[in-house]
């Protein structure tokens, strides 16, 4: 009887497992692979439904363009590698064959796969079928080489094959092997969630047991879905532990003594003086929020959101004047120099003959107006900072800084964040988002903030009227410009690219392609040009003659997303709108409207256009939100990867945004009741590998 193999923790390393040498374990580690417990949560990126599995020789050969792939199984039985004629591209042929009929599998510029497939392999290939002129075809099908016949004869016991991707010289075979190997030789992990989270789950070992192994009579289309119980195990824990680790910050933050500002009937009668309108409802009991944090003695953590023009700058400005007008310093920090000047001058228009008390810190400064600013911040004669990343500089030191404010939130680092705390400082945080933000993702990248939203917007703004057009009705969007421009108004055009080497797959019409087109179609208008690669002083002198209504078109990239306010200007079109998040466009629209007269938003596009009528069927921010999340996913909401979010692997924050509420509450109820010390090593081991400790 042969020996029983050893079993391991599922902290032990990857190298454990039979044939993972050093080149093998740097694959894994640069895909961020080292423990078995990673391994094991590496799901399956597909599964293979035998039940689907097509004889070759029953294929159908009709075909039409929407034809559903087909999976077959064959080996190779020939393999050619030529070159076309015309175009000279690289073209492999291979000729499949199950013992019932033949396929032949072609694949352009892909001249590699001569060398990585034989005569004799097993392939599993997936794609539509076509009828060639020599029979049967699949162009450029996905595909798995299961190795020479008789291989793979033992995964076909089951239903169902998973499929796991390369990882360099690892091949998505050896991968599964491996899997196989740990889930064999895992140790049981024990059970870390409440029993009332956990109840109607596998176990962890059996949820991975599961997935890696489905049983025959799975749901097919739950497990595509990742919809099933083990999923939702998996998914279970991952939200658990991330909303501990959320909890726990909060916690901590709430036992530190903060820097209590004083309140008196003469402040309040103060910051009345310094308000332009009457404040909407909603932002009275944003204020009131903040007051409240501000007088408790602890330390402010707070989200303020709200859709575009609910007017968060003016609840954050009355925050800093709370702290300013009581002997402190409330510092804003903001993602660029365009927005930076835009709210030093609307602070200066506020505090009228008190201006001086105001200091902005950029980058690029002179030497001796810096120095000048540095001096002002460093003695509290600047009550109020406005500034970029020149915040976090070792130069600047504060007189006293009770309050910062951070503008466009998720544009910053956490460690970027964190720079103004190393300056021996435990300031107060509110923290704005210029985006309206879903709250399964407002949970995940601010979970252990308080929340104000603002869902009311001042008096006195005008709907805009938003369109969607084809190129080809374009003139129609230049005529409207026209009209505007004939009444004494201004206009916003917006280019996705600046180059047209930008963009390589798709033609774009460039911001430069643009401007011709401008010119030539308003030649009297005087046009200024932005974006992202101008020097700053240019950019800003640019953005201040439109601003001054010196230029009456502004021809711009996403530069002018946030912070730019022109009341005259009462349309905007947007070329190539496809190219946009459903946010960003409705940051975008939130430029125009802002004046009296009522304001046009134009899109261009000649693509994508169900996904963007979402737009002219609301202008509900927030719903439009949630829209671009469920499309684009929580990594690219805010247009770029968003570099603060948790990494996990089985939740996702679209599909289990229930769950993420629900895990919520079991870990304040769990952290309530107190965590065992085998609870509290979990929860170290979940943070590291979710990598989710620099969270907010």
């Amino acid at each position: 009887m042969a020996a029983a193999l050893p079993v391991f923790p599922l902290s032990s390393k990857v190298t454990a497992l039979r044939g993972v040498g050093p080149a093998f374990a740097q694959a894994f580690e640069d895909a961020g692979i080292t423990t078995l417990k990673e391994l094991l949560w590496s799901l399956p990126y597909r599964y293979i439904d035998r039940g689907t599995l097509q004889k070759i020789g029953e294929l159908d050969t009709r075909w039409s363009p929407d034809r559903e792939p087909v999976t077959v199984l064959g080996t190779v039985k020939d393999l050619r590698s030529t070159t076309t004629r015309v175009q000279r591209m690289a073209l492999t042929e291979v000729l499949l064959q199950d013992g019932t009929g033949t396929i032949r599998l072609i694949w352009f510029n892909q001249g590699y796969l001569a060398k990585a497939l034989r005569p004799g392999d097993r392939i599993l290939a997936f794609g539509p079928v076509a009828m060639g002129r020599g029979g049967l075809e699949m162009r450029g099908p996905a595909f798995e080489n299961m190795g020479k016949a008789g291989d793979e004869e033992n995964l076909w016991i089951r239903r169902f094959l998973p499929l796991y991707r390369k990882l360099g010289p690892i091949t998505g075979r050896f991968r599964q092997r491996l899997v196989q190997e740990a889930l064999a030789r895992a140790a049981d992990p024990g059970e870390w969630l409440p029993p009332d989270l956990a109840r109607g789950y596998p176990d962890t070992l059996g949820a991975l047991r599961l997935l890696h192994q489905p049983p025959d009579d799975s749901d097919a289309a739950l497990l595509d879905a990742h919809a099933t119980p083990a999923h939702q195990r998996l998914a279970c824990e991952e939200l658990f532990a991330f909303s501990l680790g959320v909890s726990l910050r909060r916690a901590g933050r709430l036992a530190r003594r903060g820097q209590r500002v004083p309140t008196s009937p003469e402040l309040r009668e103060r910051l009345k003086g310094f308000l332009p309108f009457r404040l909407t409802g909603a932002q009275r009991t944003a204020f009131r929020e903040i007051v409240e944090d501000l007088t408790s003695g602890r330390v402010m953590h707070r989200l303020l959101q709200g859709d575009v023009g609910s007017g968060k700058t003016l609840v954050a400005f009355l925050a800093m004047a709370m702290v300013a007008e009581t002997g402190g310093q409330a510092a804003l920090l903001v993602p660029t120099e365009v927005l930076a000047r835009q709210h030093a001058a609307t602070f200066r228009r506020i505090l009228a003959g008190e201006a001086g008390r105001m200091e902005l810190l950029l980058g690029p400064m002179k030497a001796a107006e810096k120095r000048a600013a540095l001096s002002r911040i460093a003695s509290g004669e600047a009550a109020y900072v406005v500034g970029t990343h020149a915040l976090f500089q070792e130069a600047v030191a504060f007189h006293r800084l009770q309050l910062v404010v951070v503008d466009e939130q998720h544009r910053f680092g956490v460690r970027q964040r964190e720079a103004l705390k190393e300056k021996g400082l435990d300031p107060h945080w509110l923290v704005m988002s210029a985006t309206p933000i879903p709250r399964s993702l407002a949970l995940a990248l601010f979970g252990d903030l308080e929340q104000s939203v603002l869902d009311e917007l001042p008096p006195g703004r005008q709907p805009i009227t938003s369109r969607l057009l084809e190129p080809d009705r374009a003139e129609r969007a230049w005529e409207l410009v026209e009209r505007e421009l004939q009444a004494g108004h201004q206009a916003f055009v917006i280019s996705p690219a600046i180059d047209p080497q930008d963009e390589t797959k798709v033609p774009l019409r460039d911001i430069q392609a643009m401007e011709g087109l401008l010119r030539a179609q308003f030649p009297d208008a005087a046009i200024a040009v932005v974006h992202g690669r101008l020097k700053a002083d240019e950019l800003a002198s640019r953005m201040d003659t439109f601003v001054k209504g010196e230029a009456r078109i502004l021809l711009a990239t996403t530069v002018v997303e946030v912070g730019v306010d022109v009341p005259n200007a009462t349309v905007m079109v947007v070329d190539h709108a496809e190219r946009f998040g459903l946010s960003q466009l409705h940051q975008l629209r939130g430029r125009v409207g802002r004046g009296s007269a009522r304001s046009q938003f134009i899109m261009l596009s000649a693509s994508e256009n169900e996904r963007l009528r979402v737009l002219t069927e609301t202008q509900d921010g927030f719903r439009i939100a949630q829209k671009d999340l469920e499309l684009r996913g929580p990594g690219e909401f805010f247009g770029t990867r968003q570099a603060g979010l948790p990494r996990f692997q089985a939740a996702d924050l679209v599909r289990d945004r229930k769950l993420l509420l629900t895990c919520k509450d079991a870990a304040e109820k769990a952290l309530a009741r107190g965590l065992t010390d085998p609870q509290k090593d979990w929860l170290k081991q979940e943070q590291a590998r979710l990598k989710l400790a620099e969270i907010s």
